[in-house]
């Protein structure tokens, strides 16, 4: 009996109905025939569906295979011991330009890496998360250090990277993109890159990812449309979210517009994010995040070859400063506990996380 093909609608079935969608863009970016748009946080089939069965094989909810992405990545699967998956080194670091750090999380890295590739030809464009003047987030296509400064930060709603990716190909005409992502949106990268069905233009074009630690992003609607409007806030004023030793916060240029405890928003926290168990997004090229890192610093961890090369060179050319995380640190510490923290929350036994529990 041949078996039935695999097309939107059972990505509905059994993923958008079952509340597991990431909103990466995945599906939306690879349809060859441009039906799936997004609306309210998830694709929506806006046509004719060609049932070609593209956006199935580019989901990273469906068959993902962490062997297959070990392999693809690093010829080998991790070992036992290899608690936040496979790496090159594990740093503490930050930008050394007062702009980026003043403009970007903690300490800018994730900015002054991509300004370094972009500089040296490593990428000609970067998709990041940018956001409208209502605080919306959205993928954007960087092209130059002016526009990385200006999108920089975290939004901590979701955003369809991937859809930046196909823009960056198709409207930008640009051959060579690096990612920045949360670990489910780095997870469609690699998804669509080993699939046997993944689109082979978006493949190809994903040469760097950048994954940013998360243990959860917030519905868009529930968190500022909602919530924030509700505290008497415009979220056109809003100029900066950050998640700080057990808090929420938003800030407009250096004043606190809101400072409360994370459990308080914790209701708006999307369903996808509770089935997730990655924390430090193990797939990526180089893996970014604060956990493990002094205050105004970042933890790096280079996973491939080529992502330990960038964090070298960019060093070496003063983009960033670096220190080397030990294993013996109480920062490496913090970090496995993290880890360790969202793959128990899944399983709905989680323990108490050495530390306040943040994205």
């Amino acid at each position: 009996m041949l078996e039935k093909p695999k097309l939107f609608g059972n990505l509905i079935t059994q993923v958008i109905r079952q509340n597991n969608c990431s909103y990466c863009g995945a599906c939306m970016a690879a349809c060859p025939v441009n039906v799936l748009w997004p609306e309210n946080e998830q694709p929506t089939l806006n046509g004719a569906c060609a049932l070609c069965e593209i956006c199935y094989y580019q989901c990273p909810k469906v068959e993902f295979s962490t062997e297959d992405v070990e392999m693809y990545l690093h010829n080998r699967t991790r070992r036992p011991d290899e608690t936040f998956g496979i790496t090159q080194g594990v740093f503490v670091g930050r930008a050394t330009k007062s702009e980026i750090q003043n403009k970007g999380q903690d300490g800018g890295i994730v900015t002054a890496l991509l300004a370094y590739a972009l500089e040296n030809d490593l990428i000609d464009a970067a998709v990041v998360a940018g956001r409208d003047t209502a605080w919306r987030a959205r993928p954007e296509v960087a092209t130059n250090y002016e526009d990385l400064v200006k999108n920089a930060g975290t939004k901590y709603t979701p955003s369809p990277t991937i859809l930046g990716v196909r823009s960056a190909i198709y409207e930008f005409a640009k051959e060579r993109v690096g990612v920045v992502g949360t670990p489910c949106q780095i997870q469609a990268v690699r998804r669509i890159q080993t699939s046997p069905m993944g689109n082979r233009r978006l493949a190809q074009a994903m040469t760097l990812t950048i994954g940013l630690f998360c243990m959860e992003s917030y519905g868009y609607d529930k968190l500022v449309e909602n919530y924030v409007a509700s505290k008497g806030i415009d979220p056109t004023k809003i100029t900066r979210m950050a998640i700080k030793k057990g808090s929420f916060i938003a800030m407009a240029g250096e004043t606190e517009l809101l400072h409360v405890p994370l459990k308080e928003v914790d209701a708006f926290v999307r369903n996808s994010c509770r089935q997730c168990d990655d924390f430090t997004a193990e797939f990526a090229d180089i893996s970014v995040g604060a956990i493990g890192a002094p205050t105004g610093r970042s933890t790096v961890i280079a996973r491939t070859e080529k992502g330990l090369k960038l964090v070298k060179d960019a060093e070496k050319a003063g983009f960033i400063e670096l220190r080397e995380l030990k294993s013996e640190d109480k920062g490496y510490a913090k970090l496995t506990s993290m880890v360790q923290f969202k793959r128990q929350r899944k399983t709905g036994k989680p323990a108490e996380p050495a530390i306040p529990v943040a994205s």
